[in-house]
């Protein structure tokens, strides 16, 4: 009877333990179909043959066909035509044993492109590999930014063209092709003239629909092997590959040079920009990506020195000029700070009182090796490299010291000229810094007179005419410097808040044997008097000039005839004697006129 129990008992464990594996397995079944049939990637599986046993709904969407449909379709007919054979060579890997992974592409139902990320795993059935596991992930999406970003690092964003970094390696390659061929490679480098012209009159945005154009006209120039790339503002950079000849490279230069100068229209304003251009050639001006860089870039500083749409080819000789202009620039910033500049001061004579009755403010550089140096030759250099505001302030407290300590020392008040450059006129806060000058110096304002060049006030007319009335409410004189030299004209002058016009010293020169300046300089005094303004004659160097000047009723004259630049203290001493007295500068033959 026990026994009979116990066999029983031991019947119904086996058949709850039967059941209880059975669910277990189906539980597991259910598990894995819940698994297969919901995971956002693609899951499939394969017979040896390649055929589809089977795959989920993710597989289909990523492909656009049904399982079915699949199961119909031979592999390669799906692939990208350039990767027919990847997936079934992976496939065959796989059959081996070795699960693979690798990126493919294939074309959906639709005729779009998916890119894949796909597993092959071996199927694995009692110790033989019956089949294939596949897991497909669609990266179409993380691919297409993964090339945008990586577009973005390697190209300009405003227009498209290759930036430094990619024109770096382009250059390097096109360096290396050259060495394999025993060819050259060509590098012009780009520099558009008075772009920032543009930006400041019309606004940023026309200013990069510029850039636009001009990229777009840059593209058009060059064969497919070259690259036209971007280094940002308004600079861009040529790589010619695999030249025969520097002649074929200025050839390209010259055509560069006519599309840009070819007028351009933009919201309605017709604009003609120009550019300067400097070349260097592999293997003749360097051997690397940075020599050939460099040299293009000399080259085209160069071009600018020749004027507007100029080329040049890169000579030796320019580093050396470069180092100096380094080397001068170095020591024009340190100049203030060691206290070497100086002010001369050159005598304004009135024709009606025969005396002196003001001197203009000329800053010299008292170079350390190069002993005193003229304004034009580092002028213009410290305007260049932003350092000209700082300089003309130090000359403008220093002028009003000076004048201050002249009056101080019981010499007659005289009017103190001194020049304001453009940058100084159209920054701001320069009413201030008038205003400080003549606080700190104590010098009244009806004794300090500021001239500005007619370029400068041409550059921007309205700024300027509110910049200058403020100024001289305070008292102080405004003169416009070297006229005839820019593009007014008195219909303009007569626009701003003006007191004295300075007649340019090249049309004084010959006033008396040339008919033409002695009919301009005539008309100007006279019109000029017409408009209650002053007149300066500049650069008097003869007495016919004089004789001219005062038959014409010239207010003022200014030139070496009467005295060249002198130092503050040479000055003080020709203020104290007077013209009169028959100083030594002064011409006998002058004050014999008189």
């Amino acid at each position: 009877l026990i026994s009979t129990v116990r066999s029983a008992l031991r019947g119904r464990l086996r058949q709850y333990q039967m059941r209880k594996s059975q669910q277990q397995l189906r539980e597991s079944e259910q598990r894995f179909k819940s698994l297969f049939e919901h995971h956002p990637d693609g899951i499939f599986v394969r017979d040896l043959s390649g055929k589809l046993i089977s795959g989920n709904k993710a597989i289909e969407e990523i492909t656009g066909y049904t399982i079915e449909e699949l199961q119909q379709e031979a592999v390669p007919t799906l692939a990208m035509p350039e990767e027919v054979g990847l997936a079934p060579k992976e496939f065959a890997k796989t059959s081996d044993g070795n699960p693979k992974k690798f990126r493919t592409s294939s074309v959906r139902k639709d005729g779009s492109t998916v890119e894949m990320e796909l597993a092959y795993l071996p199927l694995i059935i009692n110790g033989e590999i019956t089949g294939m596991h596949g897991i497909a992930r669609d990266v179409t999406q993380a691919r297409n930014y993964e090339r945008r970003i990586e577009h973005l690092a390697n190209h300009d964003v405003l227009t498209g063209l290759p930036n430094r970094l990619l024109l770096t390696d382009r250059l390097q390659q096109a360096i290396d092709q050259s060495r394999r061929n025993g060819t050259q490679t060509g590098v012009l480098f780009l520099d558009l003239n008075r772009f920032k012209q543009v930006n400041d009159s019309l606004g940023h945005d026309l200013g990069d629909l510029l850039l636009e154009k001009i990229a777009s006209r840059l593209k058009h120039l060059v064969r497919e092997s070259d690259t036209v790339a971007r280094l940002g503002g308004d600079e861009f950079v040529l790589v010619l590959a695999d030249l025969d000849s520097i002649e074929t490279m200025a050839a390209v230069a010259e055509k560069v040079l006519e599309s840009v100068a070819a007028p351009i229209s933009l919201a309605g304003h017709e604009l003609n920009i120009t550019t300067s251009i400097g070349g260097s050639v592999f293997p003749k001006d360097g051997h690397d990506v940075a020599t050939l860089l460099k040299h293009a870039d000399l080259a085209m500083y160069q071009a600018k020195e020749l004027g507007s749409a100029s080329f040049r080819f890169y000579d030796p000789a320019m580093n050396i000029k470069i180092l100096e202009r380094l080397l001068t620039e170095s020591a024009l910033r340190r100049a203030l700070e060691k206290n070497e500049f100086t002010i001369y001061y050159q005598p304004r004579v009135c024709t009606t009182h025969r005396s002196i009755i003001g001197v203009e403010a000329l800053v010299r550089w008292k170079h350390p090796e190069k002993g005193l140096i003229a304004p034009a030759d580092f002028i213009p250099l410290a305007e260049e490299i932003g350092m000209i505001s700082q300089l003309g302030e130090w000359v403008l407290r220093t002028a009003c010291v000076q004048n201050q300590a002249w009056q101080n020392a019981g010499l007659p008040p005289i009017k103190m000229a001194v020049n304001l450059s453009a940058q100084q006129l159209h920054s701001s806060g320069i009413e201030k810094t008038v205003a400080s000058a003549l606080e700190s110096s104590g010098l009244n304002a009806q004794y300090l007179e500021l001239e500005i060049t007619e370029t400068s006030l041409m550059q921007d007319i309205d700024s300027s005419y509110q910049t200058l009335l403020d100024i001289r409410n305070t008292g102080v004189s405004i003169s416009i410097d070297d006229f005839g030299t820019g593009y007014s004209s008195l219909s303009h002058i007569k626009r701003l808040p003006l007191n004295t016009l300075k007649i340019d010293k090249s049309f004084i020169r010959d006033i008396a044997s040339d008919r033409n300046d002695a009919a301009i300089v005539g008309a100007t005094i006279a019109m000029a008097r017409h408009m209650d303004l002053k007149v300066v004659a500049e650069g008097v160097t003869a007495p016919a000039q004089v004789r001219f000047l005062m038959e014409h009723a010239c207010h003022e004259m200014q030139g070496y005839l009467f005295s060249p630049p002198l130092p503050a203290a040479e000055m003080g001493i020709m203020l104290r004697q007077g013209l009169s007295r028959g100083y030594e500068y002064i011409g006998e033959s002058v004050l014999a006129m008189w």
